[in-house]
């Protein structure tokens, strides 16, 4: 009954925008951004899919698969694309709940499941990127507010197509934010937390000891075997020596006044495993607060520290800071 009061209420509200623009009133404008949310005129054409295209040195083949589903992480679309044109010919717009994604058709509807709190809200595809390397979807400021995350950090999600009734469909056209799904039970979404795809771990090579050179005497050579024009010269073999015992290299501990890369601090301990795990990172948990950081290090040396900050920022984190311990 929730659902199809909710549903009701926002197609009843999608007419009387339209009246009111019939009178000579204004339009509601967007709280996120400047753009305003999109006008009642749109709709869904044909599903576009589009020819194979590369990104990143990767090829992509979008696909109309109707049995989409996928865990992985979502980001939030830039700001710059705010006013631009979507694949659809709509104008992009922050407040919208919409997203783009590299094979599904455009336009088309998705259940998005944050996998740290289980909320689950339908978006509506509309455009083709831009979308990270390491992500499977980018969702707008609108949908990921409706979704309950905060900051611009990528969080791990379910992506799963569905074909929802034309009522919801219709809600998300104009703007609005369609009815939030029963939040996913937890016992569901610890099995889909180990699908997230780890990132590669960093391996330490130890250089092996030399092995010892075994040195062959060469054969004694009798005058009489030499077929030589002038007198040759036979030199005595040279004596094996026993190499010398290579030291084996000992473990190297942190050493005080090691640098760290602090990326982002969480109140969800499941967030921050899920950033610490995509960055290779570490999660430690403040005394003082009950905020855990996202921190990668020990780091040797200030200069690896900056390579690391750099690079770090460059994927998505530029409010990540350098701490000396």
């Amino acid at each position: 009954m929730r659902f199809a009061t909710e549903t009701f209420g926002a197609v009843a509200s999608l007419a009387l925008l339209t009246a009111c623009g019939a009178g000579g009133g204004e339009r509601p404008t967007s709280a996120i951004g400047s753009t305003a949310v999109a006008p009642e005129t749109v709709v869904d054409g044909p599903a576009v899919l589009g020819a194979p295209y590369t990104e990143s040195g990767v090829t992509y083949t979008p696909q109309d698969n109707p049995l989409y589903d996928e865990v992985g992480y979502a980001g939030i679309v830039d700001a710059d694309r705010i006013g631009k044109s979507t694949v659809t010919g709509e104008i992009y717009s922050a407040a919208s709940i919409s997203a783009a994604h590299r094979t599904l058709p455009v336009p088309s509807y998705v259940e998005v499941t944050a996998l740290d709190s289980g909320r689950t809200i339908l978006v509506r595809v509309n455009d083709r990127g831009p979308v990270p390397k390491d992500n499977v979807v980018q969702i707008s400021e609108g949908a990921a507010q409706q979704l309950g995350l905060t900051g611009t950090a990528t969080t791990a999600v379910r992506v799963r197509r569905v074909n929802p009734p034309e009522q919801e469909k219709a809600v998300l056209r104009i703007g609005a934010r369609a009815t939030e799904r029963i939040e996913t039970p937890e016992q569901l979404l610890k099995v889909l937390r180990t699908k997230i795809a780890k990132p590669p771990q960093l391996a330490v090579e130890i250089a092996e000891p030399a092995k010892p050179v075994e040195v062959v005497a060469k054969p004694e050579v009798k005058a009489k075997d030499v077929k030589a024009k002038a007198p040759v010269a036979v030199k005595a073999a040279p004596v094996a020596k026993k190499a010398p015992e290579v030291a084996k290299p000992k473990p190297v501990s942190p050493v005080a006044g090691s640098y760290f890369v602090q990326v982002a601090a969480f109140s969800s301990r499941a967030r921050a495993d899920a950033l610490a795990q995509k960055l290779g990172g570490i999660v430690s948990a403040q005394s003082s607060s009950d905020l855990f950081r996202v921190r990668i290090g020990p780091l040797p040396t200030k200069a690896e520290a900056d390579q690391k900050l750099a690079a770090v920022q460059k994927n998505g984190h530029p409010t990540a800071r350098i701490y000396r311990e």
